[in-house]
């Protein structure tokens, strides 16, 4: 288990989606031999769609590595160390709970964090059909089960069958908050002192320059010609 990346399928299928729907609208304008100022317009537009899809679809990402989590945000990542997580739980995204101590961001320089500093990871949302989903679970769940049901999931291991009973965020917030006690364990049996170490936050400027240029260009194209 050295590095295990989590993110959900939809916004990478809605990304893939929109560059097929960008790159078939560009084609056409070349075939069509649309006027300069049009192609122009639309092009700047798609482009500054699409940066806005890569931001927020297809970037976030949690990374789970020997040395912690990173969780990659639209336009900030996260590395918080194994040691100073206290908790990973949901609400409308996965939460991670960061131990007090000293958060780092180059942007600002060090500064002390709060008692409890969540980082919502982006890529891992609860969405309200899944919620809905999962009070059905449970309501299923409290009703005697069928003899061959109960058979074919007794060979199941009970870990797995709860995490196969929950939405794929949930599932994810389970595992890593049970990786990260074995991480702050192991920790512990090595002598390990302090709240383990420092948070680190980081301003991701690929992303924004992929919406702020674009968007940039459109503003010009449409005041300019």
């Amino acid at each position: 288990m050295n590095r295990e990346v989590f993110r959900l399928a939809p916004p990478l299928i809605l990304w893939w989606v929109w560059v097929a729907f960008a790159v078939v609208n560009i084609a056409d304008f070349a075939v069509q031999g649309a006027s300069v100022r049009f192609a122009l317009v639309v092009s700047a537009i798609l482009v500054t769609v699409t940066g806005l899809a890569y931001a927020l679809a297809f970037r976030p990402r949690v990374i789970a590595e020997p040395a912690g989590l990173t969780i990659v945000n639209p336009f900030r990542d996260h590395h918080v160390p194994w040691a100073a997580i206290q908790a990973v739980d949901t609400g409308e995204w996965v939460r991670v709970h960061c131990a007090p101590g000293r958060e780092a961001d180059p942007g600002s320089g060090p500064h002390s964090s709060p008692a409890s500093n969540a980082i919502s990871c982006w890529a891992l949302y609860i969405s309200a059909r899944t919620k809905r989903r999962a009070v059905s679970a449970a309501v299923s769940a409290a009703r005697p089960a069928r003899a061959g049901s109960s058979a074919e999931s007794s060979r199941l291991p009970e870990e797995a069958r709860y995490l196969a009973s929950l939405p794929a965020a949930k599932a994810i917030a389970v595992r890593l908050d049970a990786r990260a006690a074995r991480e702050r364990a192991r920790a512990g049996q090595a002598g390990a002192a302090g709240p383990g170490g420092t948070v680190t936050v980081r301003w991701a400027w690929p992303p924004t320059a992929a919406v702020a240029l674009p968007a940039l260009v459109l503003v010009i194209v449409a005041v300019v010609l």
